[in-house]
């Protein structure tokens, strides 16, 4: 992948869940790095594994019905050395989550608490991580509300949740999210319910907050458009696993993977010439009862016999370009 040492490393992390219908894989031996100063997005259709991948990082995963099944989550600030998130205790993981590490929730309206004041809710963090007094606390919430350009952050400070518009509250988790100056910041969906006038100034403050800050960002979308506006990697996951993972320009010059290949084929063309979108075929599969081999196979118009009897690997087949499919690997599957 690089020489660079990531800030942030996942090694066949593996977090299930026990249901009724049996052992549920959600996220199934993931694999991808985040490095300093820059944005990894990660996609995939629903259901594929993206957002329970991110509530593992910051151990949110509710236990039950979550099991941590296996892997590692290596963080390592700079001039520090690596730690395994999956190791701390819930004291130390405390310390972690919202100081080093903090997340921009996809819907603010059921994360932000609605019988506290915006600023209350920005103070409480920065009170708890950076021990400042109340009044300190204040400012500091007003100085978070202006760098995300909320017009009258003195006004609007002490206002709740409910008085504001579903693109002042985004800006509202993210003024929360990045209050304690975090090391990486995990942005799940954070554009979905916005509209996209809002949904692109949302995307341009990232950016100016990432140079201003030098934050690294996790960015979970299915929005390819947005993965090109903003990431310098992309993992693409489907079924509880990365399937491929390139450098941005690679994956969009050349996409390895069918599915990879399907979702850019599903997309609109930007000159009116498709008359009608492609799809991929089916549906993700059921975490409780994932195929054999490969989990995209019956989805596939390129699956063999050994797509059924082996699971692929995820191979390096281009410098900084892995992709897990047997077709790809042997030739059969050209681009």
């Amino acid at each position: 992948m690089s020489d660079r040492s990531p800030i942030l490393r996942l090694e066949d992390l593996r977090t299930y869940f026990k249901t009724d219908a049996g052992l549920a894989k959600a996220v199934d031996g993931v694999n991808y790095e985040i490095f300093p100063s820059e944005t990894l997005s990660v996609v995939g259709e629903s259901g594929c594994g993206k957002s329970v991948t991110a509530l593992s990082i910051m151990g949110l995963v509710p236990s039950p019905p979550g099991v941590k099944a296996g892997g590692r989550i290596w963080f390592q600030p700079p001039d520090a050395a690596a730690r395994d998130l999956l190791t701390l205790r819930e004291s130390e993981l405390r310390h972690v989550r919202g100081n080093d590490i903090a997340m921009i929730f996809q819907e603010p309206m059921t994360s932000l608490n609605p019988v506290y004041t915006v600023g209350d809710q920005i103070a409480e963090a920065v009170r708890l991580h950076k021990g400042l007094s109340r009044r300190d606390a204040h400012a500091k919430a007003i100085e978070m509300l202006t760098k995300v350009g909320i017009p009258r952050p003195e006004v609007r400070v002490d206002e709740y949740p409910h008085q504001m518009s579903g693109g002042m509250r985004q800006r509202v988790m993210i003024a929360m999210a990045l209050s304690c100056d975090p090391l990486v910041l995990i942005a799940d969906e954070p554009t979905t319910a916005l509209d996209v006038t809002i949904q692109a100034q949302i995307l341009e403050l990232m950016n100016k907050l990432q140079e201003d800050f030098g934050t690294s960002i996790l960015f979970i979308t299915h929005d390819l458009g947005v993965v090109a506006e903003v990431s310098n990697h992309v993992a693409v996951m489907y079924a509880g696993k990365v399937v491929e993972y390139a450098a941005v320009e690679a994956l969009f010059e050349e996409p390895l993977h069918p599915y990879t290949n399907g979702l850019f084929q599903s997309l609109p063309d930007v000159e009116g010439k498709k008359e009608r979108l492609e799809v991929i075929p089916g549906m993700v599969p059921s975490a409780v009862d994932f195929p054999s081999g490969c989990r995209f196979r019956n989805r596939c118009a390129f699956a063999k016999e050994r797509c059924a009897a082996e699971e692929p690997k995820l191979l390096e087949l281009r410098p900084g370009h892995t992709v897990a499919c047997h077709g790809v690997e042997e030739g059969w599957i050209q681009r």
